[in-house]
């Protein structure tokens, strides 16, 4: 192990100093050498304090440090501590061979070693999922009723654009999901999204926190009416309570939420908290089975807060991992199973927040923790669940085909068998097991509608469904045949924009949810970097509206053949669908019928290519998004007769078309459909091209068509508020 010479002559000459008697250029070393320990943690010393050397004793071969309670906090791993004590006989001794002792707070930190082998006590010690696993996730805080002020109110501050209280719902809901996919029963002290009554509040129960949810499941009262009035206190105590009341077998205990520290700036990640406790209520070190309490929750929580920010620094490498910290909170104290609090990020940050709005990093994150829940569980012996399939198309003849998609980072979630999810006419979804094959011949009885899906699986468990195709034979033979592409695959994260004043969300700029959300209240108004919080009322910069608070956030559903097929049934159009690059279509299809809803990806190069030869084979190509900027220029001028030349071309949304219909965009989040922020403006290219569509505000045009040849639109057609007449129309133009 190399370290510079100047490092050891600093240490050298403080160690003299110490050994002679108290001097500045001892306590110089003291603090150097305090100084290189933080290093070694890697720990922000914004987020934690730095460590303070108190005491150093050198006897010989011996060096004793005793330092204060930072080193608690680090993850502790036999090379690690190996290599810091290597470090520090080299800067102490001058040599890496010296017996060395460090203390932090009193606690040697070689019985703070994680155990590879916690949670593990399976009969067979060999399981490979979570079967008969009893797991209890919660979400934080939620409204509650405050006596004092005779209203309901929130627990946390409202900022970009969401609150704690209804945010973690959001990782809550993707974790239990994957741990029952894995056989894991699973159980919340706040109500599930599903649960759709109204509280007393006139929100849905599921915005309320958990006092409310076990008194209106006729919980007994002593769980959870407990602080004389104070409710707010009654809901963070219930929680374990009720945990612990539970007959079922708990194994371990997680409350998920998000921290309020601020850096103060739009660059600098807080990153992940994990929190145990040592002690319960009365004193008690060890856990209901007989565990040691505190290093049976500093394991858990290890392994969780490990998961997390290994996986999460593959698509954030600016990721952070904060403490595995004891302390003496009552989500953590209160339970007598394995628990722990899990801060995953900080909501009031707005770097933090910038990969927290965005749909793709809550499912790796809650995809981490359950990963993190099953190695804790199953050690070596874990598989993971796969991802879900990708690529799926249905043909004509019954043929139904997808890919696999396995995990970059997990090399056991790889797809061992499917299910394929069959119905007919909307009826009940049966479903068969296909063994490896990624295709399946079934058989499509002419007048009947079929949707299909396909769920992975695995020893570890079941993966997410695929998209929903959808097919349609006319009972007539003849019929023309249209093939429908849904290639809207994309979810993101609201714009963001900042400079040396202002910063935040852009205005009028949403996420675009994968499939829905809770978590989205109101849109950003404080945008100053100097307004700082004063108290959850006066939130300062980051603030945002509550008038969505509430209500769920339709974003994409992954289903838009059903839609577009239901439609062209009315219309006794036979049709297949298919995702993506699967398009595969030739002149026998009367037309190609391409969603692209709010994707903001390119045109994958394959399905571009295909559509191309489909053209020019004389196809007729009706295709609809709101971001035509992300094609191909070239590609829409020569296919689509169209070219893009205005972003956000319209206010009210409101749409004419030739014959003076009116249509209205869908512009704002709602529980019912797509909607769209983005609309644009474009303009015909070519002498046969034609407006058919403009925004009635702007006169700019919306639509661009090519007689028999293609309808373009530059707004999702899933975004209007008659989707099927308007879809009605275009198809019979292009057509006819």
């Amino acid at each position: 192990m190399r370290i510079s010479k100047q490092f050891q002559r600093i240490f050298l000459i403080a160690l003299c100093a110490l050994l002679v008697t108290p001097t500045v250029s001892a306590q110089i070393g003291i603090n150097a050498l305090g100084d290189s320990l933080t290093a070694f943690t890697g720990f922000s010393t914004v987020w934690c304090p730095k460590v303070r050397v108190k005491q150093m004793r050198v006897s010989g071969n011996n060096v004793t440090l005793h330092t204060n309670g930072t080193l608690r906090d680090f993850r502790w791993t036999p090379a690690n501590v190996a290599e810091l004590k290597r470090k520090v006989s080299l800067w102490t001794l001058g040599h890496e061979n010296g017996d060395v002792t460090i203390l932090s707070k009193n606690t040697n930190i070689e019985t703070l070693i994680t155990d590879c082998a916690a949670g593990r006590h399976t009969a067979s010690g060999k399981a490979k999922d979570l079967t008969n696993r009893h797991i209890a996730i919660y979400p934080s805080h939620g409204l509650y009723f405050n006596r004092d002020r005779n209203e309901w109110i929130w627990q946390r501050a409202t900022l970009w654009t969401t609150v704690e209280d209804l945010y973690s719902q959001e990782y809550v809901r993707h974790i239990r999901t994957m741990l029952e996919n894995a056989g894991a029963t699973t159980y919340s002290t706040r109500a599930g999204l599903e649960q759709t009554e109204l509280g007393v509040s006139g929100l849905p129960q599921w915005a309320e926190g958990a006092r409310y949810w076990l008194q209106s499941n006729h919980v007994d009262q002593s769980l959870w009416d407990l602080y004389d009035g104070n409710e707010y206190k009654d809901d963070m105590k219930c929680r374990g309570l009720w945990i612990n009341s539970l007959d079922a077998p708990i194994d371990l205990c997680v409350a998920l939420h998000t921290d309020g520290l601020d850096s103060g700036d739009d660059s600098t990640i807080v990153g992940t908290l994990a929190i145990y406790t040592a002690r319960d209520d009365d004193g008690h070190t060890t856990l209901r089975d007989g565990r040691d309490r505190e290093k049976t929750n500093r394991n858990l929580a290890d392994w969780i807060q490990t998961q997390i920010t290994t996986d999460l620094q593959t698509i954030a490498p600016e990721w952070t991992r904060r403490q595995l910290r004891e302390s003496n909170y009552c989500e953590s104290r209160v339970p007598v199973v394995p628990s722990l609090i899990l801060e995953l990020l900080s909501h009031k940050n707005m770097a933090d927040m910038r990969y927290g709005l965005d749909p793709r990093f809550r499912f790796v994150a809650s995809r981490a923790v359950y990963k993190g829940i099953l190695r804790y569980m199953n050690g070596p012996n874990a598989v993971v669940q796969p991802l879900p399939v990708q690529q799926i198309s249905i043909r004509p003849n019954g043929l139904l085909q997808w890919e696999e998609r396995l995990d970059s980072i997990e090399p056991t979630a790889k797809p061992t068998y499917y299910l394929v999810y069959v119905q007919a006419n909307d009826g009940e979804w049966d479903v068969q097991q296909v063994k490896k094959a990624t295709s399946v011949q079934l058989e499509l009885q002419r007048g009947f509608k079929y949707n299909f899906y396909v769920v992975a699986g695995n020893e570890g468990g079941l993966s997410y469904p695929s998209p929903v195709v959808s097919a349609y034979l006319s009972e007539r033979d003849n019929m023309p045949m249209v093939l429908i592409v849904d290639a809207f695959d994309d979810v993101y994260g609201p714009e963001w924009y900042a400079d040396s004043t202002y910063a935040g969300i852009v205005p009028g700029s949403y996420a675009c949810e994968d499939g829905f959300s809770c978590a989205y209240i109101g849109q950003q108004w404080d945008y100053l970097r100097s307004d700082r919080w004063l108290n959850d009322d006066n939130c300062g910069w980051g603030s945002c509206y509550r008038d969505h608070a509430g209500q769920i956030t339709v974003g994409n559903t992954h289903d838009y053949a059903v839609l577009h097929g239901r439609a062209l049934r009315h219309m006794r159009i036979s049709y297949v669908s298919c995702t993506g690059a699967f398009a595969q279509p030739d002149s026998s299809y009367l037309m190609v019928d391409v969603v692209c809803g709010r994707q903001r990806q390119p045109l994958n190069e394959s399905l571009r290519n295909q559509l191309a030869r489909y053209m020019d084979q004389g196809g007729r190509l009706l295709l609809s998004t709101d971001h035509l900027s992300a094609i191909e220029p070239a590609w829409a001028k020569q296919y689509l007769h169209a070219s893009y030349y205005a972003a956000h071309a319209t206010r009210s949304g409101r749409i004419t078309s030739p014959r003076h219909r009116i249509y209205q965009l869908v512009l704002e989040p709602n529980e019912e459909q797509l909607f769209t922020c983005h609309p644009e403006g474009i303009r015909p290219e070519g002498e046969n091209a034609v407006i058919m569509a403009t925004y009635e505000d702007m006169r700019c045009p919306a639509g661009v068509g090519c007689k028999t040849h293609s309808l373009v639109y530059a707004f999702p057609l899933e975004a209007i508020d008659d989707f099927d007449k308007i879809y009605h129309h275009a198809v019979k133009w292009l057509t006819e």
